[in-house]
């Protein structure tokens, strides 16, 4: 049984010899290069030169296609530059007198292509022809420099019988018209339906328990610092989180719109989690197929991964969308015609400025297009147009640094801020690269399924049908895409700790995209089994997602013990820099409790939570508080230790401070003490334990 996944391969077809025969009589043939899997030939000038045939009649004498003279329609799912126009190559007014039967056949043409579909072929890498039910049609067509095509098809026993080479010189019209027309049949968007389900899917996902996980500590400082008015906002990113300022600025009159409620602050990365697995499945779908396209935005939507930070306050879902973008876009220049591909740039630059803007880590994507673009060149040839379109990729990529340096600048001069990362291994070591996508079990189960695939789509297995599913351009696409970045920054680490597995979010789509194809390429039993397996090995980690702490700290919790046990005078103290924004988040408890370590306030500083004084200082506040809280991050510790914002301890605080230890209360990665005035007990070890 054929996969639904691709047509036969152009090759492997009944017609093909006869046609062959009958293209080398005509003359046609010397230029063709058949491609498997209905890959339409490399080189931007192909749709064009399919028009001039390669005849003693002057190729001038060809009639213009109805493409080319009133335009494709752009597909309505995809966004950006229109889709490029196929044009013809011959001029009207300068056809030969002397061939007169190829212009009574080029009168003829339009007819012929105007029954054919709307959808523009790319002019580049691959275009695959699929039908809903698993049939296929295919179309392979290549230039010589001479400017000679051919086309073939897969309908087996339906050639006609060849012609005189004289019948043929004399009817360039309608060989172009032919080539042209089987051209447009190239792209097939599919169903709408398979179009709109992986949004769907992610929407439906994303909602999906949205309020119930409690804001956690990067959560807490988007709501510090878009909480402020407007001029403080400015302020503050001049000295802390300008790698976030898009994300806050967009953020800011939402918040002062309709509050810091958790749908509010959450349903904008819902919506653009959603949107992303809509661009995973345009790349599937103007890649291969409209069912890798599927295969791949669905993959992409019930990752653990996609819904967790498409469920959280922060801009990191808005990275992973720009980077799917970008990556779309990329694919649209190298398929662009040489008429077009501007536009198709000016699109792509806008979108690495936009990831680059969002984040400027997102930035670590261009190295790895830089290595798309160079598989690409190699498979067209030095010639000019192939230099013509790396300058065209470096401007534009040149043009997205320089729009995101002013980030860059600021991001590096506030690099203290990710000191951090250098005593954190829990989302900095080695380890998140398995578990990027949600779980050791889900990354493990996509890479079977691939290598499953692989094999069984493999020659020596006999999987032709497999096969088609398969682009060495979805390969060379999403290889760099997955690995250059989390490469690049863990070199960089051995310098400095830089690495976390948040700054690689973008590399999930080019995953999902490897398993899209193996999906399709198992068929149409196996792919949905494989999928489902997918589906079934994140579950846990799904639910867990939308526990009351699926984000890991449960500062509501936290903030629902302060308010049902605080007193007048109590004041808070928080041990760790991380922390201190938890007073944002909620302002029942927490909130309500004036931080005793703040020299000065949160607006007037320019800071997400103010500055502190000194551990003298802080002492000296202590010994005349009558009770206090101190919030503890990550560990329980037998007696509370002050640190900085690289974990570095400063020194333990209450330690000859007239404060006695009465209660703790632990949630999850969080702990709550509670001291009053006077001489007693201030170790805590026994408690640490029992908590």
């Amino acid at each position: 049984m054929t996969s639904p996944s691709g047509p036969p391969t152009v090759g492997e077809t009944a017609g093909d010899d006869a046609a062959s025969e009958q293209s080398r009589q005509n003359g046609h043939l010397a230029g063709t290069q058949v491609t498997e899997g209905a890959e339409v030939a490399n080189g931007s000038g192909n749709s064009k030169n399919a028009h001039q045939g390669e005849s003693s009649a002057p190729a001038d004498s060809a009639a213009p296609s109805p493409a080319s003279v009133n335009g494709d329609s752009a597909e309505p799912a995809q966004a950006g530059p229109a889709d490029e126009t196929d044009s013809s190559t011959g001029d009207p007014t300068e056809a030969d007198p002397a061939d007169a039967q190829a212009g009574h056949e080029s009168a003829e043409a339009p007819a012929v292509a105007a029954d054919e579909e709307s959808a523009e072929p790319p002019a580049g890498p691959v275009a695959a022809v699929e039908e809903p039910g698993g049939s296929a049609s295919a179309v392979a067509a290549e230039q010589e420099p001479g400017g000679s095509a051919a086309v073939e098809e897969s309908g087996a026993s339906a050639a006609e019988p060849a012609a005189p080479p004289s019948t043929a010189e004399a009817h360039p019209a309608t060989t172009a018209t032919t080539a042209d027309a089987d051209a447009k049949r190239a792209y097939d968007r599919g169903p709408v339906w398979a179009m709109l389900l992986p949004p769907l899917v992610g929407l439906a996902l994303g909602l999906w328990g949205i309020t119930t996980p409690s804001y956690w500590r990067d959560e807490a400082a988007t709501i510090a610092a878009v909480s402020r008015p407007f001029p403080d906002l400015i302020h503050m990113l001049g000295n802390v989180d300008a790698v976030h300022s898009a994300y806050y600025i967009f953020m800011w009159p939402l918040v002062h719109l309709f509050g810091t409620g958790a749908f509010v602050m959450r349903f904008p990365t819902v919506i653009v989690a959603a949107l992303t697995a809509a661009a995973v499945a345009a790349i599937g779908r103007r890649m291969i197929s409209p069912w890798v396209g599927l295969a791949s935005g669905l993959l992409f939507a019930v990752l653990p991964v996609a819904t967790r930070y498409g469920q959280e306050a922060r801009p990191y879902a808005f990275v992973v969308g720009f980077a799917a973008l970008a990556s779309y876009l990329l694919l649209r220049v190298l398929m662009a015609d040489p008429a077009t591909r501007r536009n198709w740039l000016i699109g792509y630059a806008a979108g690495l400025a936009a990831l680059g803007i969002a984040n400027i880590f997102g930035l670590l994507l261009i190295p790895a297009h830089a290595i798309t673009v160079a598989f690409e060149i190699r498979r067209r040839g030095l010639n000019a147009d192939s230099r013509k379109l790396a300058v065209g990729w470096l401007i534009a990529a040149v043009v997205a640094v320089v729009c995101a340096s002013p980030l860059l600048a600021l991001g590096y001069s506030q690099r203290g801020q990710v000191a951090w990362i250098a005593n954190n291994q829990s989302s900095s070591g080695l380890i998140t690269l398995v578990t990027l996508a949600g779980s050791s079990l889900i990354t493990l189960a996509i890479i079977g399924i691939v290598a499953i695939a692989l094999i069984l789509s493999s020659e020596a297995a006999g999987g032709t049908a497999g096969r088609a599913a398969w682009r060495w351009q979805m390969t060379e696409l999403s290889l760099p895409w997955m690995l250059v970045p989390p490469a690049l920054l863990l070199g960089a680490s051995v310098v400095s700790p830089i690495y976390t597995s948040r700054y690689v979010l973008m590399c999930i789509p080019a995953l999902a995209l490897l398993g899209g194809m193996a999906i399709v390429a198992l068929g149409r039993v196996a792919g949905p089994v494989a999928l489902a397996i997918v589906l079934l090995a994140g579950l846990n980690t799904q639910i867990t997602q939308r526990q009351p702490y699926g984000h890991y700290d449960n500062v509501r919790a936290l903030d629902q013990i302060v308010a049902a046990n605080a007193k007048p005078g109590d004041v808070v103290l928080y041990t760790n820099p991380n922390a201190e924004s938890f007073a944002a988040a909620y302002p029942t408890g927490l909130g309500k409790l004036p931080n005793i370590a703040t020299r000065q306030a949160a607006n007037p500083s320019g800071t997400l939570a103010g500055t502190s004084v000194s551990v003298a200082t802080l002492k000296k506040r202590l010994a005349h508080a009558t009770r206090v809280w101190v919030v503890e991050i990550n560990h329980c510790v037998s007696e509370p230790q002050l640190l900085s914002l690289g974990g570095v301890q400063q020194g333990a605080v209450l330690s000859g401070v007239p404060l006695q230890f009465v209660k703790i209360w632990h949630e999850r990665g969080d702990w709550l003490f509670l001291y009053k005035h006077g001489h007693g007990d201030q170790a805590t070890t026994t408690a640490c334990n029992s908590a």
